[in-house]
C-alpha cells in the first residue's frame, strides 16, 4: 500500500491523530471501518508511516484473502510480537524469555500467545504502542477465528493500559459489534 496523497483524508487523518495522542481517552481501540476500496489500509499506511517516523512503538498487521497464512490468526501473534521487538530490546528481551519458558508456545490458544509474546512484555517495557490490525474483515470466518480475536482483543486491550489498536476493515456485523 501507498500511503494518502498530500491534502487528502484529512480529517480522517487529524481524528486519528488525535485519538493516539490523547492520554485522557478511554477509548483506546479506533475503529476505520468503510467500504471496500475508500482508503483505509492507505490511511493505515499513512500513519504507521508517521509512527514509525516519530520513534513511536507500532505493529502492523495485514489481513488477506489471498493466502492461508494472511486470512487467519496462525501468524498474528508472532508477526506483531517480532515488529514490536524489532523497535523495543526490553520488549524483545520478554518476549525471548517467555519462548524459552515456553517452547511450545505456537501450540497455545490465540488469548495465551497473545498475552505470553504481546502483552507480557508490553506491560515490561512501559512504552506506549499501537497495534494496527489492517483489513480485519478479511480475517477468515470459518471455525470461529475472526470471532476469537476480537474476543481476545477485546479481553486482552485492557489489560495493557498503554496498548492502542487501531482497526481497519469493511463494516460487517461482527466487527462493529
Amino acid at each position: 500500500h501507498v500511503s494518502c496523497l498530500p491534502g487528502t483524508r484529512k480529517k480522517t487523518l487529524t481524528a486519528i491523530r488525535h485519538w493516539a495522542n490523547d492520554n485522557n481517552t478511554t477509548n483506546r481501540m479506533f475503529c476505520l471501518l468503510d467500504v471496500a476500496g475508500s482508503g483505509k489500509s492507505t490511511v493505515a499506511k499513512t500513519m504507521a508511516d508517521e509512527w514509525k517516523a516519530e520513534n513511536r512503538l507500532v505493529a502492523r498487521f495485514f489481513f488477506s484473502r489471498d493466502t492461508a497464512e494472511t486470512m487467519s490468526t496462525k501468524s498474528f501473534c508472532s508477526t506483531v510480537a517480532t515488529t514490536f521487538a524489532a523497535c523495543n530490546n526490553t520488549f524483545e528481551a520478554s518476549m525471548k524469555r517467555y519462548m524459552q519458558t515456553q517452547p511450545d508456545w505456537q501450540l497455545l490458544p490465540l488469548e495465551e500467545q497473545f498475552e505470553g509474546i504481546v502483552s507480557g512484555p508490553l506491560r515490561k517495557c512501559q512504552q506506549p504502542a499501537i497495534l494496527m490490525i489492517d483489513a480485519l474483515d478479511e480475517c477468515g470466518k470459518e471455525h470461529g477465528v475472526r470471532g476469537k480475536l476480537l474476543k481476545m482483543l477485546f479481553s486482552q486491550y485492557h489489560s495493557v493500559s498503554l496498548l492502542r489498536i487501531l482497526v481497519t476493515g469493511r463494516p460487517e456485523s461482527d466487527i462493529k459489534n
